[in-house]
């Protein structure tokens, strides 16, 4: 694990410790470094991060929010072991919830608006590029969660960031295996794109395409499982 720098929250604001190791924790969950089942003690990530044990556990309470960790008492965390239908169940609502919201959005965003945003899009391809984990995964919240933002109803981007957290913590994973990380990164322009022309049936496609990611996952969880039957 390593807390590098991080491109912040926004263009202009950088990221606080807190997100930084949140960030860096979500990079060792999808690396495999910390593993599902598994129990983490905030003072052992602090020494690993040579930092103080309060933003860890700040840290660590955030992914226990999003359903990734579990508290367990004078042990730590544990990590949250998905199933496969879990996972299933968490992509049916986001395709009922963030499509839908995504395509009204779209029919009232702004260019600056879509300016802004494709600040970020474009950040997060140069991050694919250099297989920037790390970044690539905060510029990703960002962009998702600013798009949400949009709806003008902090609640809805609350839950589907909780949504998405779980989700991408089991996809990118497939993603990376599979040598698609650009491929996921440049949907984010192609969804831009579409946005800014008001191509509402595009919009629609490429955001069901982007969060269908999670079921390629699971399929290829299932066929590890069965070849290792």
């Amino acid at each position: 694990m390593n807390p590098k720098r991080l491109s912040g929250d926004s263009l202009d604001k950088p990221s606080s410790l807190r997100e930084q190791i949140s960030t860096a924790l979500r990079a060792a969950l999808i690396t495999g470094e910390m593993l599902p089942g598994e129990t983490y003690s905030v003072p052992a990530i602090a020494e690993k991060f040579g930092i103080s044990a309060t933003p860890v556990r700040e840290a660590m309470l955030d992914l226990t929010k999003d359903g990734i960790l579990v508290a367990l008492p004078n042990k730590g965390f544990q990590v949250v072991a998905t199933s496969a239908e879990t996972l299933r169940q968490l992509t049916e609502i986001r395709l009922l919830l963030e499509i839908r919201v995504t395509v009204e959005i779209a029919k009232a965003i702004t260019p600056k608006q879509v300016a802004r945003l494709r600040e970020v899009a474009v950040a997060i391809q140069e991050f694919a590029q250099q297989n920037d984990l790390m970044n690539f995964i905060e510029m990703d919240r960002v962009f998702h969660s600013g798009i949400l933002e949009l709806s003008g109803n902090p609640m809805l981007v609350q839950v589907a960031d909780q949504f998405r957290s779980r989700a991408r913590i089991h996809a990118l994973p497939y993603i990376l295996e599979s040598g698609q990380l650009e491929a996921s990164a440049l949907e984010h322009i192609q969804l831009l794109d579409a946005m800014d022309r008001r191509d509402l049936e595009t919009v629609a496609k490429v955001m069901e395409h982007h969060i269908n990611y999670t079921i390629d996952a699971v399929f290829a969880m299932s066929l590890v499982k069965k070849a290792a039957k």
